[in-house]
C-alpha cells in the first residue's frame, strides 16, 4: 500500500523531478507535489501544508541556502532535503549547520526513498519531542505561577538540605527574595535549636521516603514566633530524591483555639464564683437577720411583755427596749449598705464615683483623675450598684498593689451600653499569670470584678504588662440581661 506524501519541490529543471517522485513511486510513496523555483512562488507555496522540502542546491534565480531559510521561518518543522548536481564537501557541511536534514547528489537518486523515509520519521520523533518539551515548559510554567501566587511558603532542599527553590511567600517570611534563599541551609535562617529540628525531620523524609506533618514555631523576619503548620515529602529529580515542603500560618488561629479554651474554663469558673457570690450573700443577710436583728427583736419582744405584765413603763425594761431598737436600726441600715451604697439614691451615679475616685485617691496620696459625660438613659438601680463595685474594687487594688502616681476613671454611655474604663500608671503585672492564679484558685481579683460585669451581662477587657500599669475597660447595659448557661 503506498504511502501519501506531500512534497515541496525547490527546482528549476523539472525533468529531474519527474525523475525523484518516480523514485519516490518506486520506494513506496503515492506523492502529490508541486514545483516552485523562485521565492515568491514559495512563500505562496508555504501556505499550504507539506510533509517534506527537496530542494536543488542551486538555481538561477534561487538557491537551498534562501529556501531554507524561508523554510525556517514558515515552519522549522518540515524537513528538509538537498539533491544537487554537484555539491562541494564544504558547502555540504554548511547547509547541514544551516538546517538541512541531508544532502546526496543527483546521481544517488535512487536513495531518495531511504532518505525521505528516514526523514519523515526523524521529523515524527522531533515532533514528539518538542510537544514534549512544549508540554514541559507549559507544566514547569503553570507550577511556577501556581507557587509564586500561593499564599503559603513552599520549598524545595537538595540532598544536602540547601535550597534550591523556594517561592516569594517563603523568601518573604524571612525578609529575602527568591533569589537570595538559593543554596542556603536553614543554619542560616533559624536559631541553632529550630535549625537543627528542622534538618532532622526533613533528613527522615529523606531516609522513610514518606511525607511527614509537624507543627512548629518559627521566627519571621521581624522576630515574631509564628506557628506553622508543616507537611514536608519527599520528590524525584533525576534519580535524586529531595526535601519538599509546605507551610501553613496558623498562629492566630492556635492563639484563638487556646484563647477559646480560656474562655470557657473562665466561664466555668465564673458560673460557679456567680453562685457562690449569691450563696454567700444570701447567707450574709440570712445571718445578719437571725442572728442579729431576730435576736435584737426577740429580746424587745421580751422586754414589750415584761412591760405588759408589770402596767409599768417605768424601770430597765422600756431603756432596754429603746437601745435594742437603735441596734436593729443600725443592723439593717449595715445590711442596706451591703445591698447599695445610699450615696447612689442621694447622689445618683457619677457623682458617687467622682466622690468617691476623689476620695481614696486624696487618702492615698494618689492623683486622681475623673471624667464623665451625660448618661442619656436611665440606669437599673442594679447596673449602677455593678458598676460602683467594680470601680470600688478596681480602685482599691490600684492603691494597695500598683504603686501608682495617677489613677483615671472616664464614665460615658454609647449605643445603649454604660462604659468605663479605669487606668493607672503603677507597675503593672501579667494578666495570663493573674488568669492561671484565678484558675488556680489563688487569686480571685480579676474574677471578682468580671463576675460582677457578667452577672449582670456586661463584659470587661483588662491589659497590663510589668512596669507599663492597668487598663480596665468594661461595658454594661442599661438593664440587667439574664445569661443562659
Amino acid at each position: 500500500m503506498s504511502i501519501p506524501l506531500r512534497v515541496l519541490f525547490v527546482e528549476d529543471m523539472e525533468e529531474d523531478v519527474i525523475l525523484m517522485v518516480r523514485e519516490l513511486k518506486r520506494g513506496g510513496f503515492e506523492p502529490t507535489w508541486l514545483r516552485v523555483e523562485t521565492e515568491p512562488d514559495m512563500e505562496q507555496a508555504l501556505r499550504d501544508k507539506w510533509d517534506i522540502v527537496i530542494s536543488d542546491y542551486s538555481m538561477p534565480m534561487f538557491s537551498a541556502v534562501d529556501a531554507l531559510e524561508l523554510v525556517k521561518r514558515q515552519s522549522d518543522q518540515i524537513p528538509f532535503i538537498i539533491v544537487s548536481g554537484a555539491i562541494g564537501e564544504q558547502t555540504a557541511v554548511e547547509v547541514m549547520k544551516a538546517g538541512a536534514q541531508d544532502y546526496f547528489l543527483k546521481s544517488s537518486i535512487a536513495r531518495l526513498p531511504i532518505a525521505v523515509e528516514r526523514e519523515l520519521r526523524d521529523a515524527l520523533v522531533r515532533r514528539k519531542q518538542r510537544a514534549s518539551a512544549a508540554a514541559l515548559r507549559e507544566m514547569q510554567a503553570r507550577f511556577y505561577a501556581f507557587m509564586n501566587t500561593a499564599p503559603m511558603p513552599a520549598w524545595i532542599k537538595d540532598a544536602d538540605l540547601r535550597y534550591l527553590y523556594v517561592n516569594p511567600a517563603q523568601s518573604a517570611f524571612f525578609g529575602m527574595t527568591p533569589s537570595d534563599m538559593i543554596g542556603m541551609s536553614d543554619f542560616d535562617l533559624m536559631s541553632s535549636g529550630a535549625a537543627q529540628n528542622t534538618e532532622a525531620n526533613d533528613r527522615m523524609i529523606l531516609q522513610t521516603n514518606r511525607e511527614m506533618h509537624t507543627q512548629e514555631t518559627v521566627f519571621d523576619a521581624n522576630h515574631n514566633p509564628k506557628i506553622m503548620d508543616m507537611v514536608r515529602f519527599p520528590i524525584g529529580s533525576d534519580g535524586k530524591i529531595l526535601a519538599a515542603g509546605l507551610a501553613m500560618d496558623v498562629t492566630e488561629h492556635v492563639n484563638s483555639q487556646k484563647e477559646l479554651e480560656q474562655s470557657v474554663q473562665r466561664q466555668k469558673i465564673l458560673a460557679s464564683r456567680v453562685i457562690e457570690v449569691q450563696e454567700r450573700e444570701r447567707q450574709h443577710l440570712a445571718r445578719g437577720l437571725h442572728d442579729d436583728v431576730g435576736q435584737s427583736l426577740t429580746a424587745l419582744k421580751i422586754n414589750l411583755e415584761t412591760i405588759k405584765k408589770t402596767g409599768s413603763l417605768e424601770g430597765p425594761s422600756l431603756q432596754n427596749g429603746i437601745d435594742i431598737v437603735s441596734s436593729v436600726l443600725s443592723q439593717v441600715r449595715s445590711l442596706s449598705l451591703d445591698l447599695r451604697p445610699p450615696q447612689l439614691d442621694n447622689l445618683g451615679l457619677i457623682a458617687t464615683l467622682r466622690s468617691y475616685v476623689e476620695n481614696k485617691s486624696q487618702l492615698a496620696n494618689v492623683k486622681g483623675w475623673f471624667e464623665s459625660s451625660s448618661l442619656t438613659e436611665q440606669l437599673h438601680p442594679d447596673i449602677e450598684n455593678t458598676c460602683f463595685r467594680i470601680v470600688q474594687e478596681a480602685v482599691t487594688n490600684i492603691l494597695r498593689h500598683a504603686k501608682a502616681g495617677n489613677i483615671w476613671v472616664q464614665v460615658g454611655q454609647r449605643q445603649g451600653q454604660l462604659h468605663v474604663s479605669i487606668r493607672d500608671d503603677g507597675k503593672g503585672f501579667d494578666i495570663e499569670q493573674a488568669r492561671s492564679n484565678a484558675i488556680s484558685g489563688i487569686s480571685f481579683g480579676l474574677l471578682n470584678m468580671e463576675e460582677r460585669a457578667v452577672l449582670v451581662g456586661g463584659n470587661m477587657d483588662i491589659t497590663s504588662a510589668p512596669d507599663a500599669g492597668v487598663e480596665i475597660v468594661f461595658q454594661l447595659p442599661v438593664a440587667p440581661v439574664m445569661r443562659r448557661a
